[in-house]
């Protein structure tokens, strides 16, 4: 019972002891997730995180990297499979593009006479 109590206290006193610490590197100017690891405390570990983002091609200038809670990488999870701004923008394009494109055949179709207004095809 006295194991317990410790657990129990442990956990609540110190959280990122009892279920270890996250850590993530970002991009400073997009607060876009480079990489998370699990686990870690120190100084070293954080630059694990800069030297694999160097790694991977982003300037050291431009990554950040920190230690978060279980809060905080919650918040930054839910965000990681949403749309950019600029995917938005290109998927709205492309389908006013390709509706275009249908509009055009439509009209090009009937003008030959092959396609009725009703879009019927004609015999």
């Amino acid at each position: 019972m006295k194991l317990l109590s410790s657990l129990i206290i442990t956990f609540f006193l110190f959280p990122g002891v009892a279920f270890g610490q996250m850590r993530v590197s970002t991009v400073k100017a997009t607060g876009k997730l480079i990489e998370m690891q699990s686990g870690g405390s120190t100084q070293s570990h954080l630059d694990t995180l800069t030297q694999n983002a160097i790694r991977a091609g982003y300037k050291a200038k431009d990554i950040e990297v920190k230690f978060i809670s279980d809060a905080e990488w919650s918040t930054m999870e839910a965000t990681l499979n949403k749309p950019t701004a600029e995917q938005i923008l290109a998927t709205t394009k492309e389908k006013l593009i390709q509706d275009k494109m249908r509009e055009q055949a439509v009209d090009a179709l009937i003008a030959e006479g092959k396609l009725t207004v009703a879009g019927d095809l004609t015999k």
